[in-house]
């Protein structure tokens, strides 16, 4: 009896998650409720990133010279429609406009890039706006999570918890501890690690999620140990039934 009130203590101690784990931004009950956020890079315009790019002028025959969309696309944008109305930078950094033809964006950043724009379509036109944004970029989250997989992220300069939300959030058995964070920069892959139960948090690098970033949640060690349990109760109780039997021939 004494190895199955064990058995009953050891499964149900394996079952338990510890509650520090799962919390998110903990903090000392003497700390202050601020902390400094990580600064966002600067985030230079890549190859294969699709720009929305739009002209304003008082002149609406001009708006239509250089926006080719349609008013039905105007007014009901999804994926399909913002890929098509894009404008893709090339593999020489470059993107191709209406009227205004081709345009060299290599290493600006997306304000640099609006000036550039700006600056073509005032060759053409005066008193023109022009309005630029990088649109949907993809994310890779793998791991623990709820729904792992691409995610499609359409506002810039996201931050992990907001990225981590749309792919489900990170299940009990991820560890918050220890994400891993892979991104692309200057020729190299980066691995950056962020400890999100701690409030310090906010001043990681990986803070801030980038197009193409890599994000990993590892399982908790109890996770392995969970999924044998079957094989381990199993086990026991075989031994268990075992001993009874031998105990009961003696």
């Amino acid at each position: 009896m004494r190895i199955i009130y064990l058995l009953l203590i050891f499964v149900l101690f394996a079952q338990c998650t510890q509650y520090k784990k799962l919390v998110y931004l903990q903090q000392d009950e003497t700390s202050v409720d601020s902390a400094r956020l990580a600064a966002i890079e600067r985030y230079e315009l890549k190859p294969g990133d699709l720009l929305h790019i739009r002209v304003f002028s008082p002149d609406p025959a001009i708006n239509e010279m250089f926006n080719f969309e349609s008013g039905q696309n105007r007014t009901n944008y999804n994926d399909i429609s913002l890929y098509l109305n894009g404008f893709q930078i090339n593999d020489s950094s470059h993107i191709e406009l209406p009227v205004i033809g081709i345009i060299n964006l290599e290493e600006q950043s997306l304000s640099e890039a609006r000036q550039t724009i700006t600056d073509s379509v005032n060759a053409y036109i005066s008193d023109a706006t022009v309005r630029v944004k990088l649109l949907s970029y993809r994310v890779n989250v793998i791991g623990e999570i709820s729904r792992p997989g691409v995610v499609n992220v359409y506002r810039h300069q996201s931050n992990i918890f907001e990225v981590l939300g749309m792919a489900g959030d990170i299940n009990p058995m991820g560890d918050r501890t220890q994400v891993e964070v892979y991104r692309q920069h200057e020729g190299q892959k980066l691995k950056m690690t962020i400890d999100l139960t701690q409030f310090d948090a906010l001043s990681n690098p990986a803070y801030y999620i980038y197009p193409n970033d890599i994000i990993y949640v590892r399982p908790l060690r109890a996770k392995a140990f969970r999924d044998n349990i079957p094989i381990i109760s199993l086990s026991l109780t075989t031994i268990t039934t075992f001993l009874l039997i031998l105990n009961y021939f003696r």
